[in-house]
């Protein structure tokens, strides 16, 4: 049971700093290509996005202001409160008289607004609205003066900035002094001519000191007479926008962020999947693979059954060296307490139900230790499906359960492969065989037979057929000193994998973990493909949608 513990501690399932830094890492092509392409596309739009120029032009509002009336003995700080709140009132009245249809129309005349092609274009938007209504006479034009200016007030002063924006400097400045011009000739009256409140001679209003100094900034003698143009707008050199490098910028710092939040996300899923497999199945997960092709294409199950060699930089056959690196670890660390020298090991591969893929991560297992020059016998023990044999040896015509039922040397089965130096020992030929599987699986001869090849191999995969449809992998069990175990976690019903984990009884303890199918790789050290990263996050997406649901 400690043995069996191990994988867990030394793995771990905490989401620290290093598990950040993995997550990113590991999806680098994306973290580095999605905000590039995003910048690109963003410059690409702002590019031709036209200049926009903004034209200012201050205006001095009228001061008189309502008065308030004291009720009670005069109060300095009440009393200026109540004059502020009635400048507010009276400059808000002035700054909406700025947007009316009377300045507008007038501007629009005397410029010719009407014959200019930036302010006669119909929006989408206005000419569906116009099927179901019609508009007023010169409703879009004034929408369209109005939807390029922007009136705000100075601070608390009389002051008040027209800005306007045009695709022509020249224009909008044109346009802003209008508009000013226009209010000077149709100001309108103020709220009140009430007299003043009553304040102490030579007082001043806080909006009064405040409109002071700045109409002195601008070189003008302090007078609240009436209202006036203090500043007339100036066409700008400079386009006031489109903020193209701050919009390129903030397009590639958002999907950089957004991008690493998705990989963190992704890392978090990853972790999340090996706590439930650790707590579901009560055995450490060791890896998690992606599907393989299905056993009706012959030749790319053919394929499958050799990706260490086939693709051995791809991403099903670093899961394959990780299961097989901490399968020798766990070798030597038995090895380390034994003092008389250990024979073969046998490793058995069996899954819950059928086509998990167990058969060709047995055949991977077995060709990556030949490959890594160690002696070593991969044994078809699915004497029903025969998977691997119609794999490896289609031609072949005989195997181990004809040998049992002859009596005859298992030696004499075995086929080498002379690429790999794997050696093969199929399940049977394709002529009927006078022995029930059970009573071959059962017999003495079996037993004695595996326990001969350990003496011979250091190494020993067997190849098992399905824990819950038959008895013939929980018998395959006594034999072995390791179990892997295969399970489509997300296809295979959770209750129906730990049912056959818990069918092994005694030998259960002898499991080293759970490899999870057809899901997408979550513990690469190495940096992932776009098709992995992509694949990673459909799959993601719908097993989240699956939770949810259920």
């Amino acid at each position: 049971m400690d043995q069996q513990a191990a994988p867990t501690a030394k793995r771990g399932t905490r989401f620290g700093l290093s598990g950040a830094r993995s997550a990113v890492v590991k999806r680098a092509r994306a973290v580095a290509c999605v905000p590039l392409a995003a910048a690109l596309f963003a410059a690409a739009i702002v590019a031709v996005i036209p200049d926009r120029y903004t034209a200012s032009a201050m205006i001095q509002t009228d001061p008189l202001r309502k008065a308030p009336t004291p009720t009670v003995e005069d109060d300095a700080a009440s009393s200026d409160t109540l004059a502020s709140e009635a400048e507010r009132k009276e400059i808000e009245t002035q700054m909406e008289f700025l947007q009316s249809a009377s300045i507008l129309d007038a501007v629009a005349a005397e410029l010719h607004l009407a014959d200019d092609p930036e302010f006669n274009k119909r929006s989408m938007f206005s000419r569906v609205m116009a099927l179901f209504r019609s508009p007023a006479p010169g409703e879009d034009l004034r929408a369209a003066i109005l939807n390029r200016l922007s009136i705000s007030r100075v601070r608390s002063t009389f002051l008040v900035d027209v800005h306007f924006t045009s695709a022509d400097g020249a224009k909008s400045a044109r346009i802003a002094n209008a508009i000013a011009n226009q209010f000077l000739a149709q100001r309108p009256s103020p709220i009140a001519k009430a007299a003043v409140a009553v304040r102490k001679p030579g007082e001043l209003t806080a909006s009064e000191r405040m409109f002071s100094s700045l109409v002195e900034k601008y070189g003008s003698a302090v007078t609240f007479a009436g209202p006036r143009i203090v500043t007339t707008a100036s066409p700008h050199v400079r386009a006031a926008g489109p903020k193209r490098i701050r919009i390129v910028a903030i397009t590639g710092g958002s999907a950089l962020l957004l991008t690493i939040m998705l990989a963190l996300w992704l890392e978090r899923e990853a972790l999340l999947r090996t706590r439930k497999v650790e707590k579901t199945l009560a055995c450490p997960h060791m890896i998690s693979i992606p599907a393989m092709a299905p056993p009706s294409d012959p030749l790319a199950s053919a394929r499958g059954a050799r990706m260490i060699v086939a693709e051995p930089q791809g991403i099903y056959a670093d899961a394959v060296r990780k299961v097989c690196n901490e399968l020798g670890q766990r070798k030597r660390e038995e090895t380390a307490h034994e003092t008389e020298h250990a024979t073969g090991r046998v490793i058995l591969v069996a899954s819950a139900l059928p086509d998990e893929g167990s058969e060709i991560f047995a055949s991977n297992i077995a060709h990556y230790f030949a490959v890594s020059a160690l002696q070593t016998l991969l044994v078809d023990c699915d004497f029903r499906g025969k998977g691997l044999t119609r794999e490896l040896t289609p031609q072949t015509s005989g195997g181990l359960l004809n040998q049992i039922a002859a009596r005859a040397p298992i030696e004499d089965a075995i086929l080498r492969d002379c690429l790999t130096g794997l050696h093969f020992l199929p399940a049977s030929g394709p002529a009927p065989i006078p022995l029930a599987v059970p009573t071959a699986i059962r017999s003495l001869e079996f037993s004695s037979a595996i326990t001969g090849l350990k003496s011979r191999f250091p190494i020993i995969v067997l190849s098992a057929p399905p824990l819950l449809p038959i008895s013939d992998a929980r018998v395959l069990a006594e034999l072995a000193d390791d179990i892997v175990f295969l399970t489509a976690w997300h296809r295979t019903p959770q209750s129906l994998a730990r049912k056959a984990l818990t069918l092994l009884e005694a030998n259960q303890k002898k499991v080293v973990g759970a490899v999870l199918t057809d899901v997408a790789e979550d513990q690469a050290t190495g940096i992932m493909s776009f098709a992995a990263i992509f694949d990673e996050i459909r799959r993601a997406a719908r097993i989240s949608t699956i939770e949810r649901a259920a």
